[in-house]
Parts: C-alpha cells; sequence; structure tokens
C-alpha cells in the first residue's frame, strides 16, 4: 500500500508541475503522515488558537501591534476586520484528507478548522476550509463570533481549464467599549468590572468570489496558448447598532442621525468585474494578461454612489530549473481611478536541499477606499472631494537552514506615504506625509534527544513619527516528548512557553468604525512577561492537548493596559484535539 501511495503521488505531481503555479501562488505537499497544522505535538496548540486579547472579536487573534508592518499595509485605515480573512492554502495529497481542529475553553472561547482536500483526478481538485471562533467573552458584553469559510476548485479538461474560490465571512462582535474603571482587577474576576456599554454590536459580512478560465487556442497541455476570462464579485458592509441609555457615553458630543441615543451605522461596497484576455503556458514561463471592466457601488444609509473603471492585470510565474521560482502580479487602471497600480512580486530560491530564501516586494499606488472618501453615521460623518493617492511599499525577506531542526532569519519593512489615517474623530492625509516600520526576527528549532527548544527573539524599528509596536519581544518554548507505556503507541509532550515584551504606545481601537486608530495623545503599555504551560497527547491520527495560556497575569499587573480601556488578558484554560484522516 505504501508503494502504491507513493507512486500515485508522484504520478500526480509529475501531472500537476506545469499548472499549479499558474493557479496557486502556494501549494504544499502533504504525505500519509502529516497532521494538522504542519507541526509536531508539541507545538499543535500553536498552529490554530491565536493569541487572543480583550479587544472585542479577542482582537482577531493577535496583538495588532505585534504585527504593525503586516497589518498597516494591508489597510493603512486600521480596519481590523480588513486584514483578518483566513483562506486555506491548496494542499496536493494522493489521497483524499480531511483535517478537523478544535479546542474550547474559559468562558466558552471555542475555535473550529476544517480542512479538504481531494484530487478526483490529476486535472480535478477540490479545496476547503472553514474556520470559527466564539465566544462568550471575558469582559462583560464581550462575545464575537467569527466565521470564514474559503473553496477552491480547479478543473482541466483538452483545451479548456477553470479555475475558481469562493470566500465568505461573517463576524458578529459586541462592541462593549472597554472598562470603565480598573479598581476591581485586582481583587476580583475580570466578568466583575464594569464595561461601557452593553448594547452596542457591529456586524461584518465579506464575500470574494473569484473565476477564471482558459481556452487553448495553439499547441498542447505542456506548451501552448489561448484565451483567457476573469471575473469576481467582491462585497464587504458593515452594521453598527447601539442603545445608549446615558448619552454621556457618546464618543462625540454630535449626533448627525439620532439624538435620542439609537444608532444604526450601516455601508456596503461591492465590485463586479469582467475581463478578457491572452494567456501563454510553458513548463518554464507562464503569463497572462487581461483587460478589465469593473463597477463598484458603495451604499451607506440609502445613499448610492457608484463609479465604473477599467483596468489591465496580468499574471507571470517563472522557475530556473527545480529550485528558483518567481511570480509577479500586476493591476493598472486606466479609467475610473486612473493611475492606480498594484505590483506583487515573489521568489522562492531552494539553494540547497536544507537553504531556503524567499522574499516579496509589493506595491501599491492606490486612491482611498470609497468609505474613507464619504461615510454618514450617527456619530461620525466624512465626504472628501480632494482625493489624494496613498504610496504603500512593503519588502519581505527570510533565510532558512534545516526542516525539524533550524534556523530562520526573516525581515520585514513597510513605508506608507501620504496615508489617510483616523485622527482625533477624522479622516486626516496631510498630518504623516512619511511613515515606515518594520521587523526583524530570527527563530530557531533545536533537539537535544527528547527535549526540544524553539526560541523566537523579535526586533522592530519605525520612523517616530509612527512609533506603535513593541521594541523587543521574545518567546521561548521547551518541551519534552517521549513515548509511554511497552506498545510505544502514546506520545506525550510536556512544555512551557516564558517571553517577554517591551513597552510600547498603543494604538486606540474604535468599535463604533471597527478600526485602530491614532491616539491623540501616546498612552504607552509596560513591558510584561508572558508564560504558558501545555500537555500534549497523541494516539496515531488522533492528538489532545491542554494549555494554560497567560499564567503571567498573576505575575504581571491586571491593571496594566494593551489599549486605552482594555487591559491584559486574565488567565485562560484550553482544551483541544486534532484529527486526520487520509481515504
Amino acid at each position: 500500500m505504501k508503494y502504491s501511495l507513493t507512486i500515485l503521488a508522484f504520478v500526480f505531481s509529475f501531472t500537476m508541475l506545469g499548472q499549479k503555479e499558474f493557479f496557486f501562488q502556494e501549494m504544499d505537499s502533504i504525505k500519509i503522515g502529516y497532521r494538522s497544522g504542519g507541526t509536531a505535538l508539541d507545538s499543535i496548540d500553536a498552529s490554530f488558537i491565536g493569541q487572543i486579547t480583550l479587544r472585542p472579536g479577542s482582537g482577531f487573534g493577535q496583538l495588532y501591534e505585534r504585527n504593525l508592518a503586516q497589518n498597516t499595509f494591508l489597510s493603512p485605515g486600521g480596519l481590523a476586520y480588513i486584514s483578518s480573512e483566513r483562506r486555506i492554502t491548496p494542499k496536493f495529497s494522493g489521497l483524499p484528507y480531511l483535517g478537523f481542529q478544535y479546542a474550547f475553553g474559559s468562558y466558552l472561547t471555542q475555535d473550529v478548522n476544517l480542512e479538504y482536500h481531494q484530487f478526483l483526478n490529476p486535472n480535478t481538485h477540490l479545496h476547503f476550509q472553514y474556520n470559527r471562533r466564539t465566544s462568550n467573552g471575558f469582559l462583560r458584553s464581550g462575545d464575537y463570533k467569527l466565521n470564514d469559510l474559503d473553496l477552491r476548485f480547479y478543473h482541466s479538461k483538452k483545451r479548456f481549464s477553470t479555475n475558481f474560490e469562493g470566500y465568505y465571512a461573517a463576524h458578529d462582535i459586541a462592541q462593549n467599549g472597554g472598562i470603565v474603571t480598573d479598581s476591581l482587577l485586582e481583587d476580583f474576576a475580570i466578568e466583575f468590572t464594569p464595561i461601557q456599554r452593553d448594547q452596542s454590536r457591529s456586524k461584518v459580512r465579506k464575500l470574494d468570489l473569484k473565476w477564471d478560465n482558459y481556452l487553448r487556442m495553439v499547441g498542447d497541455s505542456v506548451i501552448g496558448s489561448g484565451f483567457k476570462t476573469k471575473h469576481q464579485y467582491n462585497i464587504v458592509g458593515r452594521e453598527y447598532v447601539e442603545q445608549l441609555l446615558d448619552l454621556d457615553l457618546s464618543p462625540t458630543d454630535t449626533f448627525f442621525v439620532d439624538t435620542a441615543g439609537t444608532t444604526r451605522d450601516q455601508y456596503q461596497t461591492a465590485k463586479f468585474s469582467n475581463g478578457a484576455g491572452v494567456y501563454f503556458n510553458s513548463p518554464h514561463f507562464k503569463v497572462d494578461a487581461t483587460l478589465n471592466y469593473q463597477y463598484w457601488r458603495n451604499q451607506n444609509l440609502g445613499i448610492n454612489r457608484d463609479t465604473n473603471e477599467v483596468y489591465l492585470h496580468s499574471n507571470l510565474w517563472a522557475s530556473l530549473g527545480s529550485r528558483l521560482k518567481v511570480r509577479n502580479e500586476f493591476y493598472f487602471n486606466l479609467i475610473g481611478a486612473t493611475g492606480e497600480i498594484k505590483n506583487y512580486a515573489g521568489l522562492n530560491f531552494k539553494m540547497l536541499n536544507n537553504l531556503t530564501v524567499k522574499g516579496k516586494l509589493n506595491f501599491e499606488n492606490l486612491y482611498p477606499t470609497p468609505y474613507q472618501r464619504f461615510h454618514t453615521a450617527n456619530y461620525y460623518q466624512w465626504n472628501i472631494d480632494n482625493l489624494k493617492m496613498q504610496q504603500k511599499l512593503q519588502a519581505v525577506g527570510s533565510i532558512k537552514y534545516g526542516d525539524t531542526t533550524f534556523i530562520e532569519a526573516s525581515v520585514v519593512w513597510t513605508s506608507i506615504n501620504n496615508g489617510r489615517y483616523f485622527i482625533n474623530n477624522e479622516w486626516r492625509q496631510d498630518t504623516l506625509d512619511l511613515v515606515t516600520m518594520g521587523a526583524f526576527q530570527l527563530k530557531g528549532g533545536f533537539k537535544l534527544g527528547q527535549w526540544s527548544f524553539y526560541p523566537t527573539a523579535t526586533l522592530r524599528f519605525n520612523s517616530a513619527n509612527f512609533n506603535y509596536q513593541p521594541v523587543f519581544s521574545t518567546m521561548n518554548r521547551i518541551s519534552f516528548q517521549t513515548k509511554l507505556f511497552e506498545a510505544q503507541k502514546l506520545g506525550i509532550a510536556l512544555g512551557a512557553d516564558l517571553g517577554y515584551e517591551s513597552g510600547y504606545n498603543f494604538m486606540e481601537y474604535n468599535g463604533v468604525l471597527g478600526l485602530l486608530q491614532i491616539p491623540s495623545a501616546s498612552v504607552k503599555t509596560e513591558s510584561l512577561l508572558r508564560l504558558n504551560a501545555f500537555m500534549a497527547l497523541s494516539i496515531d491520527e488522533f492528538r489532545f492537548f491542554l494549555k494554560a495560556e497567560n499564567l503571567s497575569s498573576l505575575i504581571n499587573d491586571p491593571k496594566t493596559r494593551i489599549d486605552t480601556d482594555y487591559p491584559i488578558m486574565p488567565f485562560l484554560i484550553r482544551v483541544g484535539i486534532t484529527w486526520d484522516f487520509f481515504n
């Protein structure tokens, strides 16, 4: 059976070699010994549960300021729900694969991740992922439900190929505004601390459908060219509802819609595009180019604004042997938003069997989004006629030596020129001309007998006018792993995480708009210790873990803030399982 699987995988991978890079920026290959998350037993807890915070929606599983260079490039305006997507990375498998991950913990915190990959034949394959994160909330009125679903399908037959992706997100989040006082945090559980709002909620809905078709006119499946069509429908909408019993808790002194404390803010931006062009395909070079028409409409409390656009789009992929691969995606707007440019370049160079270099260079020259141009809400209102483009440049690089035992160095650098930021209750594009930020990270994995050590250290840098990230942080995991009983079927791993993070100026979460804004006055959080402990068990495809998170909350001052009205996370226990099926 093992040999037949090997032969099947070889045949499939050979057939897909000339196709996968053209349609997918990444495709991992997995074998029958693969386990969910692609991690060893002593790292399964870190592969999908994230690092939640007390910001609404658990901060979408991250502390925003720790990944400032990445998040700011995705959304300079600080729209956290824009950069929170969970999409699938296609995986090649000779057999259908189903991976299931589930964790639950204190305050009914739950995380679910389900993946399915199947190659019906070498030219037809399906990839699906469902991710769900929910909780009753650690603060009062802090519940959330975050759902992300992604489906990818590819099919090729004779002269025709089609590639489809459908993504949907539904986020329902209580917006409690943070705590009123921190006087109870030292002596009582965090749920006894009063919060600012208990009748405020937001809903986010996102839908993104992409469909590309290729019709070969000349050549064969190895070297050929023909026509391409490109279709996309995208919609993003957010609703914020609130009933204030005390008007003194209003974030502003001005009401534009309702003065009685009832708020229902809503917007929705939909885009629809169709394009056609040509493509060329060969084993070591692939390129396509399309001319596209796009129509978008922004709907805000019954007010509609729309625009017609025409743009060029192109993909390129090239390889030099089996070790060096480069890719590039290009966008240029001709009509409607004339002069807009996006270009994303990537490189993957396997210098040696155990030495890999990766790099990305991303550039965008874009007008502010429709939401940033015009919006009417109960507390805020803006309408910007004089639009100025924002220039974004990002460079990412990494070098990794080794596999199970490894050392990796990576760097990310982001520069934003003429960015539009939310400052003092309004969008400003005349305050911060050029901001830069970045991070250098060094991490590794080392084994000594049954002991494993995973150190990580991150050094961050930024321009003086955008100092909203910790300069230094480190997180280090040490674990002991062995097999129990005579049959050696039960694996066990025990370990702990020990880290430190320097103090930093934090950004301020605005729940009414769902964004991270620049505070009117800088406030610095204290340096923090970070401590977790875990245990993991495995029997064949089944794995189990128990994790005690934020043990450091017993050491750190509970009044320490990560935001103006949001303190650090309390102690949390989570239990989880993973299960993998190959059939």
